[in-house]
């Protein structure tokens, strides 16, 4: 049992990898093990438009239409992914 422990305490300290990442990562930023894949995505796009309205490259008012348009479509994923967690 003991040797159990050891070897298991051994691979944790060596770094074991998840996803090409480190167990140091994990435990830099534990918020990183779990990820909603619909916010992540929802948050690289808005990023990506921000940038976009940053760089001057979109007006404010597309900007804005944008904007609207990934909130509607997140709002509508979280409704789907909540209906059929509750099994509406």
């Amino acid at each position: 049992m003991k040797n159990i422990l050891v070897l298991l305490l051994g691979i944790s300290l060596v770094g074991c990898a998840y996803e090409g990442r480190t167990l140091t990562d994990y435990m830099e930023e534990p918020q990183t093990i779990l990820r909603d894949p619909h916010f992540t995505a929802y948050k690289e796009k808005r990023d990506v438009l921000e940038r976009k309205y940053l760089n001057e490259e979109i007006t404010y008012a597309e900007y804005m239409e944008g904007l609207e348009a990934l909130d509607n479509q997140y709002d509508k994923e979280v409704a789907q992914r909540n209906a059929i967690v509750t099994h509406e």
